[in-house]
């Protein structure tokens, strides 16, 4: 997963300005961030290399194939091989990783990013992450204590379901905007920007973790 393929300088500065916009209309301090991944899946190399070869055994036993046991230590290495391999692959890792690891892999990499990034040291404690890890498809929004005494969970909902819509469509950068834009519909309705300008306190680019 090439996070420049998807952010180039034209992505960046529009994800920027859809910032720029809904933090006009709030008191909300965005920051949105991509991960290339969230994590690193070790174990579906093992899990590859014994589904292969067990794939391979058990098509010699049910073909009853003749061929000697070497022959068929020989297969099933070769296979197994190929099998760890194949689990390098996005689709085959996000498969053999499952549903739940995935989630809880990309919950646990956005709350750190939250504190990497001072979400929570705004001084109204309005600071909201918008985060996408681009191999598990996922997304989180969050908000910090200013904001989640108002807002729950369920408040991002529309917002997460467009960045993740976004992300499985190869269009992260337009996820963002479309996730951006209805995060500061909601900020405005609980957070509305009342006479002057608050201190821009977070920068309102794109930021890039490892």
């Amino acid at each position: 997963m090439n996070v420049e393929r998807f952010f180039g300088p034209e992505a960046r500065a529009s994800v920027e300005q859809a910032v720029q916009a809904a933090e006009a209309r709030s008191l909300g301090q965005i920051v949105p961030v991509v991960v290339r991944r969230s994590a690193r899946y070790h174990e579906t190399r093992l899990e590859g290399a014994l589904l292969a070869a067990a794939a391979v055994t058990a098509v010699v036993l049910l073909l009853r194939l003749p061929i000697t046991l070497r022959e068929l230590a020989l297969a099933q290495a070769l296979c197994a091989a190929l099998g760890a391999a194949a689990a390098r692959l996005a689709p085959v890792e996000r498969f053999l990783a499952g549903s739940a690891a995935l989630e809880a892999a990309t919950r646990a990499r956005a709350l750190r990013a939250f504190h990497e990034h001072g979400l929570h040291r705004t001084s109204r404690g309005t600071g909201v992450l918008v985060f996408a890890s681009l191999l598990e498809r996922r997304a989180v929004i969050l908000g910090d204590h200013g904001i989640h005494e108002k807002m729950k969970d369920g408040d991002w909902q529309r917002a997460l379901d467009a960045l993740v819509a976004g992300v499985r469509r190869d269009d992260p950068a337009g996820g963002f905007r479309a996730a951006i834009d209805l995060c500061g519909e909601r900020l405005a309705q609980h957070f509305p920007r009342e006479g002057a300008a608050p201190d821009n306190e977070l920068p309102d680019a794109l930021r890039e973790d490892e």
